[in-house]
């Protein structure tokens, strides 16, 4: 578990595989509105305040934000609102980022170099190819901001929520399911 506080006010908490592993949670089971979250946030709130030398009372008003890790970790991130103290019950925000980026590519070409980079970059997210008039689309279970630099050399590069995705593949030719990556780098 990595701790940093960048103001008075944020905390930035990275959860490593193995973290949330002792944590007993993963990614898709946070919501805040379950006892195995909160237990979770107190868990990690309390080890924060310890590391740096604050009390974090959890009964604060805050955004608490999770984005996933391509390795199986997440990062919580905590916003504190003010100082003051909310009457019980409490109703945390826990935002969950978007997990899906599409690339629209142009050609082949494009589609293959990025596919490297993908792999380069060191990424093994969850991707789907469709086609559709010679355009190939790209759908990636990811939220890495530094790929999403990366594959903007090669294709249009956009975050989609789940009606973006449905949309396409109701709409668009499925060529690879899944494991898009892997398959082009092996074909």
């Amino acid at each position: 578990m990595k701790i940093n506080s960048p103001a008075e006010d944020k905390i930035i908490v990275d959860l490593s595989k193995n973290d949330m592993l002792e944590l007993d949670i993963t990614y898709e089971d946070m919501d805040y509105s379950t006892i195995e979250t909160r237990r979770v946030i107190w868990t990690v709130l309390d080890e924060a305040g310890k590391i740096l030398g604050r009390e974090l009372d959890p009964s604060r008003r805050m955004i608490i934000e999770a984005t996933p890790k391509n390795e199986g970790g997440c990062i919580l991130s905590f916003t504190i609102l003010d100082g003051k103290k909310k009457p019980f019950p409490q109703k945390h925000l826990l935002k969950k980022q978007s997990e899906n980026i599409i690339c629209d590519f142009e050609n082949l070409d494009n589609l293959f170099r990025a596919a490297q980079e993908i792999k380069r970059f060191g990424s093994d997210a969850q991707s789907s190819l469709f086609e559709s008039d010679g355009t190939y689309r790209l759908i990636l279970n990811c939220t890495s901001e530094i790929l999403k630099g990366i594959l903007s050399e090669f294709c249009k590069v956009k975050s989609c929520g789940k009606l973006a995705c449905d949309h396409t593949k109701e709409h668009w030719r499925l060529l690879a399911s899944e494991t898009a990556i892997e398959n082009l780098l092996n074909s």
